[in-house]
């Protein structure tokens, strides 16, 4: 086959596990000659003499093998072509490996991605897109797909431009408010059950989730590792972890576990503290509160606290794992905990590590009237 500056590349666009039809795409000047010398159409139509958007159903062998594979292939332009085989890993790399063979560069995905789009920050939010778990997460990165935070940026580099600093280190500190949210689109919000043992933390984390994730056992020291819970709470990606029952312990494994609920708290973006209504301790309360300040307070077991009253507040929670009353009022005060503000559709805002330091160093570039130095920090968020 003829060679020529321009490499053509395939790559699988399809996630890689068994599914019903996997994609493979060819892209190059040598698109249409490397599939057309695998490839035979039932109608004996070659894809050179194919039209544009045509559509072949055909027969896919190498000369050195015995048997081929019925597939589709659709001709989208003169140097794209898809190949749509049977799903799973085997027959999209095979296809590969006939590419390869005939001179084709193998790229993945992300690498194909990335190639297609001039601008970084475009290029990662197709790349993030795949891993968004809930519809919410994903509009808010297509938004980006689509373009949002590189205008936004554009637009800061305008005003830097027209020296109005005021402004863009207002947009600048605006963009970075947001950047915990936009993180979180991918990797869910880290929640920490915890609290003295036997006072509901895995009856509560199985009430939330809807299913039984953790043992629950009316013996303390049941959860000695801690066990996580994915879900979602109004559209928005969380993780539970419940942790083993914080007391003084001489049982070395039980030890383990509180270390390891100690430092799982430190670490959530959020924790909730339980308590026992059917046996209140003030002192204990007061202890929980100046300690965890941020903390949700939740007073548990309220079906079996008969006269006694716990304060439903800001500052204490009054639930039942079992009956489920007060979950929906917990449910609400995490997420608000979480994201006190939600960010409006097509509303411009970092998703990577990458882009929050680079929004950081541009912004105490704006600040300190670096303009040099801001407009290379402006270059390098669009071609990372």
């Amino acid at each position: 086959m003829p060679s020529t500056s321009t490499p053509t590349t395939a790559a699988v666009l399809t996630p890689p596990a068994r599914g019903a039809i996997a994609t493979v795409s060819v892209q190059g000047p040598e698109a249409i000659a490397l599939a057309d010398h695998f490839f035979t159409s039932l109608g004996k139509v070659s894809l050179d003499e194919a039209n544009v958007g045509r559509i072949l159903v055909g027969h896919w062998q190498a000369e050195e093998d015995s048997v081929g594979e019925e597939l589709v292939v659709a001709k989208l332009s003169p140097e794209v072509v898809e190949i749509h085989c049977h799903g799973g890993v085997q027959a999209s790399q095979r296809i590969l490996q006939h590419l390869a063979s005939a001179g084709c560069v193998i790229e993945s995905w992300q690498e194909r991605t990335t190639s297609l789009h001039a601008d970084a920050i475009v290029a990662e939010a197709k790349l993030e897109l795949p891993r968004a778990v809930t519809s919410q997460a994903a509009l808010h990165l297509l938004d980006q797909a689509n373009g949002a935070l590189t205008r936004e940026i554009v637009i800061i580099g305008n005003l830097l431009e027209q020296s109005n600093f005021e402004v863009a280190e207002q947009k600048l500190a605006h963009l970075l408010s947001l950047a915990s949210f936009g993180r979180h689109l991918t990797q869910p919000w880290l929640i920490v059950i915890a609290g003295p043992p036997n006072v509901g933390k895995s009856s509560l984390l199985n009430k939330i989730v809807g299913y039984d994730r953790a043992i629950v056992l009316d013996m303390p020291g049941t959860t000695r590792d801690v066990l996580h819970a994915t879900t979602a709470l109004d559209g928005w990606p969380v993780q539970f972890s419940d942790t083993a029952g914080i007391r003084v312990s001489d049982d070395e494994i039980e030890q383990a576990g509180i270390a390891k609920a100690k430092a799982a708290i430190k670490t959530a973006d959020l924790a909730i503290v339980m308590h026992d209504a059917t046996d209140v301790k003030p002192d204990e309360l007061d202890q929980s509160l100046r300690e965890l300040p941020s903390a949700l307070h939740v007073v548990n077991k309220i079906d079996l606290a008969g006269d006694i009253r716990v304060p439903n507040s800001g500052e204490m929670l009054a639930t039942s794992a079992v009956t489920g009353q007060g979950v929906p009022e917990l449910i609400t005060s995490i997420v608000s905990r979480l994201i006190p503000y939600v960010p409006q559709t097509h509303q411009p805002l970092p998703f990577t590590d990458r882009q929050v330091d680079g929004l950081r160093q541009l912004h105490c570039q704006v600040q300190r009237r670096q303009f040099d130095d801001a407009l290379q920090s402006i270059e390098k968020l669009h071609s990372a």
